[in-house]
């Protein structure tokens, strides 16, 4: 049950950035650069938190460590609409990335320490779980996209973020009251706590060379990734000529990648359920969100944008579980939610320099260039996968 309430807490914010992307274009009239600088503060403060908090799992509690992360973002979430002072809700994403840090690694280590600690699940069944997890979010996704589009056309988009914050501070008051946590061993004893298990993640990390590419991968693929995120549905909206009806297009098109991702997550799990391997798997993700985020770069047709933008964000989400499942394999268990939040500091590494290296680009140019160079960075980190984890790593299933 707990497994689904985290999914549930990843749909809850599919439903949040799609009113609050259209209240910062639309609404707000942010350029590139102010809307990379949102990102900025975001990874920033992720790059700051990540790992405290991934410690902080480790020796306390994962299940606290969730709770505490629901309701900050929730409060993040109602902060980012409290004002159109740019400056007011700046902060609020800084809010929400420090809460993000909390639940970042410690879900994965609440369910495989809950899981494999009742010895129902081996570490292949709990690939195929994480898998089920995301695919489990993205349906409730679905829900909470239509749910945003209602209540933004009845009353504001704001109003729509709002109710997305508040039902991300109930799920962490259902984790909080309904959720049990009866397998977890603090990794270190408290007298020696954090410094010791942030060391001992480290060391995890350096040891292990499965690790080491993952690291390199990620860095590349984020900062593409965050070009995309910023900026990509500016260039969407621009080539659409909408304004009234921005919610509407907007909306069509999260519904599109969700179904997308939905699509691309059971192709995946059926891959791993075939024995290809985690990967080759990896491998094919990589190469059509390669080619999708240079698809949706190339023109400014939004059909052809769209069709691009489907194939990259769906590939791109779907290998987030699959590399999550290979870190998950080498990471000890006393720093397993340390080792995670290493993963989820090089995401916000990548995207802080990705971020602001094409934020500078579109505005000195255009989205379409900076969108082409992340569609690079994609790339990069294809052929990268290719020699580290089929090559010199080997593959696992």
């Amino acid at each position: 049950m707990f497994v689904r309430s985290l999914g549930i807490a990843e749909g809850v914010e599919w439903g949040f950035f799609l009113p609050i992307t259209v209240f910062w274009i639309v609404e707000l009239d942010l350029g590139p650069l102010e809307l990379v600088f949102m990102g900025l503060v975001l990874e920033l403060s992720v790059l700051l938190a990540e790992t405290p908090t991934g410690v902080v799992a480790d020796l306390v509690s994962r299940k606290r460590s969730i709770v505490i992360a629901q309701v900050v973002m929730g409060i993040g979430f109602i902060w980012a609409v409290a004002s159109t002072n740019y400056w007011v809700i700046l902060p609020a994403q800084a809010l929400f990335g420090v809460g993000w840090t909390f639940r970042s690694g410690a879900d994965t280590a609440w369910v495989t320490d809950e899981l494999r600690g009742r010895g129902e699940l081996g570490y292949s069944e709990i690939d195929h779980l994480l898998l089920r997890r995301h695919r489990f979010g993205i349906v409730v996704a679905l829900v909470t996209i239509v749910v945003s589009i209602v209540v933004g056309e009845a009353t504001s988009v704001r109003w729509a973020v709002v109710l997305m914050g508040l039902l991300q501070i109930g799920i962490g008051v259902y984790c909080a009251f309904a959720m049990s946590e009866d397998h977890f061993v603090p990794g270190r004893e408290r007298h020696r706590g954090f410094v010791a298990t942030l060391r001992d993640g480290v060391s995890a990390v350096a040891i292990s060379p499965r690790l080491r590419v993952i690291v390199v991968v990620l860095l590349l693929l984020d900062m593409g990734a965050e070009a995309f995120d910023r900026l990509g549905f500016k260039h969407f909206l621009d080539s659409a000529s909408v304004d009234d009806r921005s919610l509407r297009a907007l909306g069509l098109l999260f519904l599109a990648l969700a179904l997308a991702g939905l699509a691309a997550n059971i192709v995946t799990t059926r891959a791993l359920t075939a024995g290809r391997g985690l990967a080759r798997v990896a491998f094919v993700l990589l190469l059509v969100a390669t080619i999708g985020g240079a698809i949706a770069s190339a023109t400014s047709v939004v059909v052809v944008i769209a069709i691009g933008y489907m194939l990259q964000d769906s590939m791109r989400e779907s290998v987030w579980p699959v590399i999550e499942g290979w870190a998950n394999r080498d990471a000890p268990t006393e720093v397993r939610a340390t080792v995670h939040s290493l993963m989820g500091q090089t995401t916000a590494i990548g995207e802080l320099i990705g971020g602001l290296m094409l934020g500078l680009v579109a505005e000195a140019t255009t989205i379409p260039v900076s969108l082409a160079i992340a569609a690079g960075f994609f790339g990069t980190s294809t052929l990268i996968s290719t020699r580290g984890f089929a090559g010199s790593v080997g593959d696992v299933g």
